[in-house]
């Protein structure tokens, strides 16, 4: 059963080798760690803390803020595609 799609095809199973979050991250961040704000994001100390300031509460939120300042308004990744989770309802057309 697949527990979350990607536009570009990917799919999450349920070993989890690869989550949705790490396909995402993989494709929006750059290089250089610079966000689309134009400021560095990467986890700095203390844990669960973003070198712009931000802390969080859970690593779920950490990933949120990161996948926020990496990801173009557009969603095309670093590798041409387009990037969005495709929810169970999309793929069935609303159903």
């Amino acid at each position: 059963m697949t527990l979350a799609q990607c536009a570009c095809g990917f799919a999450e199973d349920e070993a989890g080798d690869e989550t949705i979050s790490d396909h995402l991250f993989a494709v929006f961040a750059p290089e250089d760690d610079k966000g689309t704000d134009g400021r560095y994001h990467l986890e700095g100390e203390p844990d669960l803390t973003c070198v712009c300031g931000l802390t969080a509460a859970t690593p779920g939120e950490l990933d949120m803020h990161f996948l926020a300042v990496f990801t173009p308004n557009d969603a095309i990744g670093r590798d041409g595609k387009r990037h969005v989770t495709v929810t169970a309802v999309a793929r069935n057309g609303g159903r």
